[in-house]
C-alpha cells in the first residue's frame, strides 16, 4: 500500500513523494496520521542548523488512529487514537543505564533520523505509542512530546512558592512553560515577547508581558521585583540575545533554563564575575525523559487548542513553513489526511 509523504532531501528541500508501508514486524504498530505539528527544530534541520539524515519524512511531533498492528502489540488496538514518543534509545549505553536515556549516547528519533509525521501514515514500535484518553482531539494528542519536553524543563527550573520567573519567548512553549511556572508556585510570571498576537495571548491567561522593542526588559523585570530581578528565568526563544538577557535578568541566587533550541554554533558573552557575584545556577533542557505518559495527562488542563493556531495539508508545507518562520500564529499543524479545503477555515 502507498500513501503520500512529504520528503526532506536536505539542502533545504522538501518534495512531495509516494512511499510503500513496510510489512509490519511482531511489535510495529501502523498510525494514520491525524496530525502533525511543527516544531523549531523541524525549521532548524530545514535550515541545516541541526542534525538529521536525509532523505527522510520530517514531524517527530505527531498523533493519529491505529490502523493495524503486528500480532505481538498488546498496548493499543485498531482504531484507537494514540500520541508517539519520537525517541529510540539503545539501552546500553552509560547514560541509559543511569537512569537518563534522553542523552543516550546513540539515540535517534522518528522525525530526525527515521520518517516521521508529516505524511498519511507511519510505523513505529508499540513501546513508543501511548493511548490517548478521550476527549483529547488529535491535535492536542500531537502536542504531548512538546508537552514532555516543557515539563523536563519546569523540573529543572525548580521553581518555589512565591518566585517570580521570567520567561523570554511567548510563542507556544513559552506560554506552556509561563502555565508550569504558575501551577508550580510562581507568585508573578513574566513574558518577555516582542510579537503583539502572542503578548495578548499570554496577558489573556493572566501573565504580565513586557515588549523588549519598546523597553529594558531586564530593567522592566527588575522593577516589577522590588528591584531585584527574576528568581528563576527561562529562555524559550532560542535565540543568543535572549539567552544572554536571561543570565542579566536573574536576581541573587537565581536559576537561569536555556531551554529554547539555539542554533549549534552560536554563541554568547557571558562575565563570569555575574554568575560568580549572584551565585547563579544556570542549567540547560533537552527532550522529555520518561516523561510522555504524564505529559499525556496534563493536556487537558493547558487549553491547548487555541495554542494551535494553523492548520495545512501535505501540499501546503512550504506555506507552513513560512508560517512558522513569520511567527504568525503559535502553533503550525499538518494533517495529513486532511484535504486542504477541509482545513481552509482553520487558519
Amino acid at each position: 500500500m502507498k500513501y503520500r509523504a512529504c520528503v526532506y532531501t536536505g539542502n533545504g528541500r522538501l518534495e512531495s513523494a509516494w512511499k510503500e508501508i513496510p510489512p509490519l514486524r511482531e511489535h510495529d504498530v501502523l498510525i494514520r496520521i491525524d496530525a502533525a505539528t511543527i516544531c523549531g527544530t523541524d525549521v532548524h534541520i530545514l535550515e541545516g542548523k541541526f542534525e538529521s539524515k536525509p532523505p527522510l519524512v520530517l514531524g517527530h511531533e505527531f498523533a493519529g488512529f491505529v490502523e493495524a498492528v503486528g500480532p505481538a502489540v498488546t498496548n493499543v488496538g485498531v482504531g484507537e487514537l494514540v500520541s508517539v514518543e519520537p525517541h529510540l534509545y539503545c539501552g546500553i549505553c552509560k547514560y541509559c543505564r543511569i537512569g537518563k536515556e534522553h542523552m543516550c549516547s546513540d539515540r535517534t528519533a522518528f522525525g530526525v533520523h527515521a520518517d516521521g509525521g508529516f505524511a498519511q501514515y507511519c510505523v513505529v514500535p508499540d513501546r513508543n505509542v501511548y493511548r490517548v484518553p478521550e476527549g483529547v482531539s488529535p491535535v492536542v494528542a500531537a502536542l504531548a512530546e512538546n508537552i514532555g519536553c516543557c515539563l523536563h524543563g519546569i523540573e529543572r527550573a525548580g521553581v518555589k512558592q512565591g518566585d517570580h520567573v521570567a520567561v523570554l519567548g511567548g510563542g507556544f512553549v513559552g506560554i506552556v512553560m509561563a502555565e508550569f511556572a504558575r501551577m508550580s508556585g510562581a507568585a508573578q510570571v513574566t513574558v518577555v515577547e516582542p510579537n503583539a498576537k502572542r503578548r495578548l495571548m499570554a496577558e489573556a491567561r493572566g501573565f504580565r508581558t513586557v515588549n523588549p522593542l519598546e523597553e529594558d526588559a531586564v530593567r522592566a523585570v527588575r522593577e516589577s521585583s522590588y528591584g531585584l530581578g527574576a528568581d528563576v528565568a527561562i529562555e524559550c526563544a532560542g535565540r543568543a540575545e535572549t539567552a544572554g538577557m536571561a543570565i542579566r535578568m536573574a536576581d541573587r541566587c537565581g536559576t537561569v533554563v536555556f531551554f529554547g533550541v539555539v542554533p549549534p554554533g552560536q554563541t554568547i558573552e557571558i562575565e563570569p564575575n555575574e554568575i560568580y557575584g549572584k551565585e547563579l545556577t544556570i542549567v540547560g533542557s533537552v527532550r522529555n525523559p520518561y516523561n510522555h505518559y504524564r505529559s499525556i495527562e496534563k493536556l487537558q488542563g493547558l487549553r491547548l487548542e487555541e495554542l494551535v493556531t494553523h492548520h495545512f495539508g501535505l501540499d501546503q508545507m512550504e506555506e507552513a513553513f513560512e508560517a512558522v518562520k513569520q511567527g504568525a500564529g503559535f502553533k503550525v499543524a499538518i494533517r495529513p489526511n486532511h484535504s486542504a479545503d477541509e482545513l481552509a477555515g482553520s487558519r
